[in-house]
């Protein structure tokens, strides 16, 4: 089970002697908790000493062996990765950059499906913690969503929201990088392509006109293609969403209108 600062002092919050319910896995686990004097007992077998020093921009393992933090550092990419707690869903943090809007990673990939109302067979370039994938095949007959780091499937098998992602029949996971695996897709066979890759510094060349075309070459005619835009350097007065338009454009993608409530491009091929 996974628990966060925000069920540690809820706890805390209760007196020595109370038994009472609390949900772990962001809201998915209910359990039964006992507070004692120095230890709460969970579910009654899972102790947790209330002198634990829970962090508030961690989540914890909790489970018969200590509690401990998802995070680690990978000598592969130089890289610091953990799970970080948000008010619903948590978000994945790559050397402190997060990957959704921390007030709220859910509400975030709700508006990006909202927009796209993918359907058919769906291309999701850039997998991290699943969301839009899970909830793409919701709606689509088929998703298929690629990961280039391992790292970032560690994470994923830990987070119980991601479960589905393992688990949906018709989500197919891709371990490679898209922008060399998409050079041998068919043409013209996605009905909807959802774009949300990283940052423009941890991954430029999915923010290139090469892929740009790999993209549409691979999306049926009247597809859909929604392309999360990052406002890069934006308070310096660097206008990046109008670059990538112009870049869409030359690509050959029509009808490009950007939706601020989704960060990014809906356009057509």
């Amino acid at each position: 089970m996974i628990i966060t600062k925000r069920e540690f002092e809820q706890i805390k919050k209760h007196k020595p002697g109370e038994r009472f319910n609390l949900k772990l896995d962001f809201g998915l686990t209910l359990v039964s908790v006992l507070r004692g004097d120095s230890q709460a007992i969970i579910n009654d077998n899972i102790s947790l000493k209330l002198d634990e020093k829970i962090k508030d921009k961690f989540c914890y393992i909790l489970d018969d062996q200590e509690v401990r933090k998802i995070d680690f550092f990978s000598d592969s990419t130089n890289r610091y990765y953990k799970l970080t707690p948000t008010p619903d869903w948590p978000t994945f943090s790559i050397s402190s950059v997060p990957m959704h809007k921390l007030s709220s990673p859910k509400a975030d990939t709700e508006a990006k499906i909202s927009l796209i109302k993918p359907f058919g067979v769906v291309l999701d370039t850039c997998m991290g913690p699943g969301y839009t994938a899970i909830l793409a095949s919701k709606k689509a007959k088929k998703i298929i969503t690629f990961e280039k780091d391992l790292n970032i499937i560690t994470l994923a098998q830990a987070n119980p929201i991601s479960a589905p992602l393992f688990k949906a029949d018709n989500i197919e996971i891709s371990y490679g990088d898209v922008f060399q695996e998409i050079k041998a897709l068919k043409s013209n066979y996605f009905d909807c392509i959802i774009h949300d890759p990283p940052t423009l510094k941890m991954a430029p060349l999915l923010f290139s006109s090469d892929f740009y075309l790999s993209l549409k070459r691979v999306l049926k005619d009247r597809g859909r293609f929604f392309h999360y835009t990052p406002l890069y350097k934006i308070k310096q007065g660097y206008d990046f969403p109008a670059k990538v338009k112009v870049k869409l454009k030359k690509a050959g993608f029509k009808n490009i209108d950007y939706s601020s409530r989704a960060g990014g491009f809906l356009c057509q091929k």
